[in-house]
């Protein structure tokens, strides 16, 4: 089953960026919290689960993005589809253009 293997049954999700060595870590998909702080306070994501996974990232060379983070407005260069109302970060480094 999905999430047995952690703490409170939440999967956790890993995004690996299309450029460099970034990573997103998240509680059940990437957009189902506001985070991971924010699925920790709903009780979704543990801390020790959470750490866990950071750690076997860094070790593995990623740096790890804060899922909030991405959110954030992104004003440089792109070629959005027609469906997307504003860029991101998440868009110029996890998402469906470039």
């Amino acid at each position: 089953m999905l999430g047995d293997a952690t703490v409170y049954g939440t999967r956790i999700v890993v995004c690996v960026s299309k450029f460099g060595s970034l990573a997103l870590v998240c509680a059940d998909n990437p957009g189902a919290f506001f985070g991971t702080v924010d699925a920790q306070t709903e009780g979704e994501l543990d801390a020790a689960d959470l750490a866990m996974v950071n750690r076997a990232l860094v070790e593995l060379g990623y740096v790890v993005v804060a899922e909030e983070l991405l959110e954030s407005d992104y004003d440089g260069p792109s070629r959005l589809p027609w469906h997307v109302q504003r860029t991101s970060w998440w868009h110029r480094f996890f998402g469906i253009f470039w």
